[in-house]
């Protein structure tokens, strides 16, 4: 997904560990799937930000991902709608989610779902030491 979406190659270690955190840890977050007879064709991980504006978490949309040959058949709307109603049903102040600025397929998607933004998502990504080991100089 990270490779198709950003171009991103990730540790399959680090990737493997950092699931089995959030199956693991529910206060890191959760996972969401639709199933089309028997076989997964959409997922996507809820986490967790406290706004202290709203006094309410917010649900962040994360690690989107349906599988090719089941895009643009309306099965991620089927399950943001289910999240939406869930994050609801439990006193969410919202949904948030972002997506890579040059993805313009998915900005589309997102807005005809009703979402919008008024803001820019800044980073500084630190890399671990599974990343790059540390030399000495």
């Amino acid at each position: 997904m990270a490779k198709e979406t950003e171009d991103i190659d990730l540790l399959s270690a680090t990737l493997k560990a950092g699931v089995l955190n959030v199956i693991q840890d529910h206060s890191k977050g959760t996972y969401h799937i639709g199933e089309l007879q028997g076989v997964i064709v959409v997922a996507l991980m809820i986490t967790y930000e406290w706004s202290d504006w709203r006094n309410r978490q917010l649900w962040w949309i994360q690690s989107v991902y349906v599988q090719p040959q089941h895009r643009r058949k309306g099965y991620f709307r089927q399950l943001y709608m289910h999240v939406k109603q869930l994050a609801q049903s439990q006193g969410a102040g919202g949904l948030r989610l972002y997506a890579d600025s040059t993805n313009v397929r998915a900005h589309t998607t997102y807005e005809a779902l009703g979402m919008t933004s008024h803001y820019k998502v800044f980073e500084d990504i630190f890399k671990s030491r599974l990343d790059s080991p540390f030399t000495l100089p």
